[in-house]
């Protein structure tokens, strides 16, 4: 197996890279790694209501360990969240981190928050800097 190049923190605590605020959610809930070819591996950390990968056809299958494709959705406890959307809120929180990739359309994205700067869903569903201008639909 390829070398972990870089991990990302899923859960309820503030110091994860990626906080959800939600009471089915666990401390430390999830880890999403980056594999050194290019695959993203997705870990459950002992969470107490359980991961699950979301199939085409809605049933939930709990996962311990498995490789997510950004288009995969997953359950964190009851929160529903796309990879996609987990990758460019990472994005957009640590720009100078990030490994150098495209958007779910193709496109790079442009949102970039400032240190100390917060961030919100727009109403089109994509991720951008609050009181900033979305990167998808512009508003």
């Amino acid at each position: 197996m390829a070398a972990l190049t870089t991990k990302i923190h899923i859960g309820r605590d503030p110091r994860c890279e990626i906080a959800l605020n939600h009471h089915t959610v666990s401390s430390q809930h999830a880890e999403l790694s980056f594999l050194g070819d290019g695959k993203l591996l997705l870990t459950d950390c002992r969470s107490r209501n359980g991961t699950f990968l979301i199939a085409a056809n809605g049933q939930r299958q709990r996962l311990h360990q498995a490789l997510v494709s950004p288009m995969d959705q997953v359950d964190f406890g009851e929160a529903r969240l796309r990879v996609r959307e987990i990758l460019e809120a990472w994005r957009l929180k640590s720009p100078a981190t990030a490994p150098k990739a495209e958007a779910a359309d193709g496109s790079a994205p442009e949102a970039r928050p400032a240190p100390g700067e917060s961030l919100e869903r727009c109403h089109c569903g994509a991720i951008k800097v609050v009181d900033g201008t979305c990167p998808a639909c512009g508003q």
